[in-house]
Order: structure tokens, then sequence, then C-alpha cells
């Protein structure tokens, strides 16, 4: 059996070089980094959107409109709502322009709340709308008194997942 002489060097070769390049990945596997603590840039991380906005002070005066659906007409229409610099808001629903619900707004914790009266029925409503997305968290009443909790699922557009506020341009 006669061997080439080229051959026996490439299977050199290719040991040589397994043998050195198993050798350089053990090397690096024991032996930690050597860091230079004068030149080493410090190490930042990145925030989270969520974490960036709770950092920030959120500007939310503007004018805001929601889709949402009108059991009683079954058509889906605009859920308007104003936040204004002073703490105070308007809201209604495209059905009863005449029956707004004004009132005062606030932050709390996760939370925009915002509670008043409406003009004509004279029903005290809360919005509980999450601070972040603007999702619509819950809408409740308080008619003589007693405080009920409106069933949203009720209101949510066919096809939608939830009843987001989206605000309106140039305001």
């Amino acid at each position: 059996m006669q061997i080439n002489l080229n051959t026996i060097n490439f299977i050199l070769l290719c040991l040589i070089l397994t043998g050195c390049s198993k050798a350089k990945i053990q090397e690096s596997e024991s032996t930690p980094p050597k860091i230079d603590n004068i030149t080493q840039a410090p190490t930042t991380t990145t925030p989270t959107q969520s974490q960036t906005l709770k950092n920030t002070k959120t500007t939310y005066n503007g004018t805001y409109e929601a889709k949402m659906n009108n059991p009683s007409l079954a058509k889906t229409q605009p859920l308007h709502l104003k936040l204004q610099e002073d703490k105070k808001f308007i809201a209604y629903p495209n059905h009863e322009p005449n029956n707004k619900t004004r009132g005062n707004w606030k932050v709390e914790g996760d939370f925009l709340i915002c509670t008043g009266t409406t003009e004509q029925t004279k029903q005290i409503m809360t919005l509980k709308i999450d601070s972040i997305s603007m999702e619509l968290i819950s809408i409740s009443q308080k008619i003589n008194g007693k405080k009920t909790e409106m069933f949203l699922k009720q209101f949510i557009p066919k096809g939608a997942k939830n009843i987001t506020f989206l605000r309106k341009p140039n305001s």
C-alpha cells in the first residue's frame, strides 16, 4: 500500500489545525477575559418602551378618538375624549353630542382616570384608561348613589380586541 506524501502532509496539517483550534477554545473558556478598567467603556442597557414612557413626563393634553360599538344602533361609532391642560376633560360617544361627560382627569399609577358628570342625565361616569397604551380598561357609572361597572365587551367593535384611544393629529 502506497501513500502519497501530499496526502500525509494534508492529514498532518488537518490534525495540527484541529488541535490548535481546540486548544484555543479551551483556553478561552478557562481564562476570564482581561478587562482594562481604564479604557473600558461603561456598559449601558437600553430601556424598554414602557420604561422610557414611565420615566419621562408624558403630556396627555389633546384630542383622542376611539372606535366603539353602539349596541342600541348596532353600528360602530367614534368615542371622543379631550384632555385639557387644566386637568379637565370632555368625553362623549358620537350619538350623544348633547350629553357630554365633563370632569377632571388624573394619572394614578399606570392608569389615566377621568371622572365627570353627564350634562343631561347627571350620571357620574369614570373612564379608566391604560396610561401607556391608551386602552380603555373600564367604564363605571354612578346613578342615584349606586356605582355600576359597564360591560365593556358589548362596546368593543367586531373584530377588535379592545377600545383604544388614538391621539388625533394637530391636537
